[in-house]
């Protein structure tokens, strides 16, 4: 799959001068957009040496992006988001190490946003308030959450989210490349479809406006999209600079075959499934990064009664039966789910699954979903508490002779926690 980038930037109606500074390099598929802090042009030294230093790290590390063209696996991907982690890293210390020897640099700062292109993912690195936009299936996702006081206080629960926006300190950066001397930095892997189109822009395009207009704007020809989205943001009052940089995903739709499972099919499927209900698709997005396909042939056996458990399985095409001491219990289809429960205890297998048709099934391992609970905490309260809400269900129906089953691809209808995540700490071991 071939990435092609078209990108724009502009002072804006109101400052002097541009600190914005976004970059591409189609040979190494990688895009860059920065938006530096400082002032007395301090601000723009900072976004350029940030995109600047990315670059050159990322051309030190082709051998990483070489080694997993040749071998895709999680491992070699999850090497590629630490080079893009290191990359970031590495701008800090410039920039830290330049404010230390030059008083006038001193607090100047950038965020930063960037997708590298690996054919079948995308790579993102995000800090500070820069964002980067998906459009799929005729929708607009935020791929990155802005790393500023307003949010941070509404993720915590201090402020409601009209008290984060008129507070006085709401547009204070948390995170920004060069603010200290560490830094955390956001990675997210992306499996990426012909049509795909992300938009990596400042917040001087996107305060002005919605998922709607940035749909419509998006909707146009994609060469102009850069060009429109500066006038647009200048007809709104263009108070700050403005960087647009979109990123089109092109190469040829392939052929619907019954093994073939597209990532908009993935991306529904994960969403339709009750314990990911209160997941949100950044996070269904987390989750589908460290997913497998398997196939299976009509008549083979998926899990085996007595085996341990290690692996959820969810049934993306095709059918099985569930067998208990090899005896039919039940079949299983298109979006069921099997395994769930014993990647945390690992538990024998209960009952035998064979396919009884040729099926294709998405897969997580115990190990790599773990690991991303550990990292994503509110991932994991939110699963634990559909989890708990699933235990309830299946209680009941065992009970209940007279609850009719419920269609496995509904979702609830509460598509939220019904209390706040952010502050609650996990230690998974």
């Amino acid at each position: 799959m071939k990435s092609n980038g078209y990108g724009l930037s502009d002072a804006g109606l109101q400052r002097n001068e541009n600190e914005d500074f976004y970059l591409m390099d189609e040979d190494l598929n990688l895009f860059v957009v920065c938006d530096g802090v400082g002032g007395h042009a301090a601000g723009g030294m900072a976004s350029e040496l940030c995109a600047r230093t990315l670059r050159q790290t990322v051309q030190e590390g082709k051998a990483y992006i070489q080694r997993y063209h040749s071998d895709r696996s999680l491992t070699n991907r999850a090497i590629i988001a630490g080079l893009i982690q290191r990359a970031i890293v590495t701008a800090n210390e410039k920039i830290q190490a330049m404010t230390e020897v030059d008083i006038t640099k001193k607090g100047m700062c950038t965020t930063v946003v960037c997708l590298l292109q690996l054919d079948d993912f995308a790579v993102l690195g995000h800090v500070g308030d820069s964002r980067i936009y998906l459009s799929r299936g005729d929708k607009i996702h935020q791929l990155t959450e802005d790393h500023k006081y307003s949010v941070e206080m509404v993720k915590r629960g201090i402020l409601k989210p009209e008290e984060a926006h008129k507070s006085p300190q709401g547009n204070v950066l948390t995170r920004a490349v060069g603010l200290s001397p560490t830094i955390q930095v956001d990675t997210l892997q992306v499996e990426t479809m012909p049509g795909d189109l992300f938009l990596l822009c400042t917040d001087g395009l996107y305060k002005y406006t919605d998922k709607n207009e940035l749909g419509n704007l998006l909707s146009q020809d994609v060469q102009q999209i850069p060009t429109q989205a500066i006038k647009f943001a200048k007809d709104r009052g263009g108070s700050d600079n403005i960087t647009a940089l979109v990123v089109r995903m092109d190469g040829e739709e392939k052929s619907p075959r019954n093994d073939v499972i597209d990532v908009l099919k993935k991306t529904e499927i994960i969403m339709k499934i009750p314990i990911f209900k209160y997941l949100s698709y950044q996070e269904v997005t987390k989750v589908l990064s460290i997913a497998r396909l398997k196939r299976f042939n009509k008549g083979s056996t998926m899990v085996k009664e007595g085996d341990p458990s290690d692996e959820m399985y969810i049934i993306a095409e095709g059918t099985a039966d569930v067998l208990k001491k090899e005896v039919k219990i039940v079949s299983r289809g298109k979006g069921d789910v099997f395994g769930e429960m014993g990647i945390f205890d690992r538990a024998p297998r209960s009952a035998t699954v064979m396919a009884s048709s040729a099926v294709v099934a998405i897969t997580l391992h115990s190990k790599e979903f773990l690991a991303l609970l550990r990292q994503e905490s509110q991932i994991c309260v939110k699963l634990l508490w559909a989890l708990n809400g699933e235990l309830n269900t299946r209680l009941r129906k065992a009970t209940e002779d007279s609850v009719a089953p419920k269609d496995p691809m509904a979702r609830d209808e509460m598509d939220e926690v019904p209390f706040d995540v952010s502050e609650i700490e996990l230690d998974i071991k």
